[in-house]
């Protein structure tokens, strides 16, 4: 079983405005949370910051790295975004996640093909 601590996610209140203001301490406390309960995986999403996601994942994958020594799981349908997060990722990620909808399956593949990266895969 993988388990994938989900709690930094900008949709959720605290963790937008975290984001927004760059509170480190914040975000690393909620990753250190998810570590020690057992998480396998820290998913990272900033997904409600339409034209910031790129910049704000790879500042959450940094930010989350920093503290626990486990891989992300990078949370964005945005290839652009998902590679500027995966510039500064340690390990082995997990992309979070890729479906059958073409454009996004178009988009996503070449970013997944040959290599080690872990992919949530949806069937739909």
């Amino acid at each position: 079983m993988i388990i994938v601590g989900e709690l930094i996610n900008a949709s959720r209140k605290s963790i937008g405005e975290a984001i927004k203001a760059q509170d480190k301490d914040y975000i690393q406390k909620v990753a250190r949370d998810e570590f020690e309960a057992g998480a396998n995986y820290i998913d990272v999403n900033a997904g409600i910051f339409v034209g910031k996601e790129p910049e704000y994942l790879k500042w959450l994958v940094k930010t989350v790295q920093e503290v626990v020594d486990c891989p992300c799981c990078i949370d964005s349908p945005d290839p652009k975004a998902i590679q500027e997060a995966l510039s500064v990722h340690k390990g082995v990620a997990m992309i979070n996640s890729i479906s059958l909808e073409k454009s996004r399956y178009d988009a996503l593949i070449p970013v997944v093909a040959g290599t080690d990266l872990k992919v949530v895969a949806l069937c739909m």
